[in-house]
């Protein structure tokens, strides 16, 4: 880490790589640890317009068949086998502070967002510790918009800067014009169209009002945990250990995704959103069915439909859904990708023949084309 007279911080890779680099017969990393590979991967470790107007570089991007690779997090490879991959590798970071309290980040895509929580929560900025412990790189983020504990990655984005694979040259999109949703943006809904290079992000160096945020299930009981083992006062907690408190809740109902088994791709459907007459339907079958109000109709946790389809723990040979928690499904060594995602099929099936809702996957099914 690097500081200037302004305040100003820059972190960089410590080796010196070569620009980009091809490999053949390269591994696609993916969370499920299901078998896939790229016949050929180019992998850029630098994301300046130089490199990335490169003809080789541009002509491989613009191939509407290259598949943007990244921490693989949020993809089930239902095919072993893909031709053309490209990966983002670059990992430096800035930090300006603005004024008393703001801080402003750019961050390349290729860093894990993980680590950028630890990094900035470890500098006792808030804004991310929320969304600790969630595997994928920082370039993923914006384009599911990812979020956990009441933050997504849109309430702290300023801009996000892409290469454009069709007219072949950078531009930066402002917040707004990301046309963010849940999970969801206009880069998911272009798959081919962006690459994302950069992500501009607000954070600030003072805690918000409701600091620290409580509201979800097992968050309370942790904080109050950590209240209590260190004699301190909730407000008095800093963003890092608010981090490690959302780390031990997560950990205690997903797998870990940093290796070993089973391999998982965390959430697996939407939380779907039903109309009021479904909500009251329901309702009456099950009168204690967790309900949130929610833009356009209700809520209704994905995770409780599964557990009442009867289908918590379910396993059927190396694929299961998970018995900690119902909307995690697990791969435990050995299954081909069809065979996780007919699995996920079925249990999709069964909760819309048990509920009448159908769920909707949540991550990106990698067929062949």
């Amino acid at each position: 880490m690097k500081s200037t007279s302004m305040g100003t911080e820059t972190q960089t890779g410590a080796a010196e790589r070569p620009a980009f680099e091809w490999v053949d017969d390269a591994s696609l990393p993916n969370t499920l640890r299901l078998p896939a590979k790229a016949e050929r991967m180019l992998v850029l470790n630098d994301v300046s317009e130089a490199t990335l107007a490169t003809p080789q570089v541009a002509g491989w991007l613009a191939d509407p068949d290259t598949r943007v690779a990244a921490g693989g997090s949020n993809v089930v490879f239902a095919t072993p086998r893909i031709a053309k991959a490209a990966i983002v590798t670059a990992t430096d970071w800035s930090a300006v502070p603005t004024d008393a309290s703001a801080i402003e980040l750019s961050v390349e895509a290729g860093m894990g967002l993980d680590a950028l929580v630890r990094a900035t929560a470890g500098r006792g900025w808030f804004g991310l510790e929320a969304l600790a412990e969630i595997p994928g790189t920082v370039g993923a983020a914006p384009m599911q918009n990812v979020g956990a504990y009441g933050t997504e990655i849109a309430d702290r984005t300023r801009w996000v800067e892409v290469w454009d694979r069709q007219e072949r040259r950078i531009e930066r999109f402002a917040r707004n014009a990301c046309d963010f949703s849940y999970r969801s943006s206009r880069f998911k809904r272009e798959p081919d169209r962006w690459l994302i290079l950069r992500v501009g992000l607000r954070l600030s160096a003072t805690p918000p009002a409701d600091w620290p945020p409580v509201a979800y299930p097992g968050v309370d009981k942790a904080v109050a945990d950590w209240s209590a083992r260190t004699g301190r006062a909730r407000s008095a907690m800093s963003p890092a250990e608010y981090a490690d408190v959302i780390t031990t809740v997560r950990l205690a109902k997903l797998p870990d995704w940093r290796g070993g088994w089973p391999g998982s791709a965390g959430s697996f459907f939407h939380n779907p959103i039903v109309t009021p007459e479904v909500a009251a339907r329901l309702s009456r079958r099950w009168p204690d069915m967790p309900r949130f109000d929610a833009p356009g109709g209700v809520k209704i946790p994905a995770g409780w439909l599964i557990e009442t389809a009867g289908l918590k723990g379910r396993r059927e040979g190396a694929v299961a859904v998970s018995s900690r928690h119902a909307l995690v499904l697990e791969h435990h060594g050995g299954a081909s990708g069809a065979e996780f995602l007919r699995f996920a099929e079925s249990v999709r099936d069964r909760v819309e023949d048990e509920t009448g809702v159908r769920l909707v996957v949540e991550p990106e099914c990698v067929t062949d084309r």
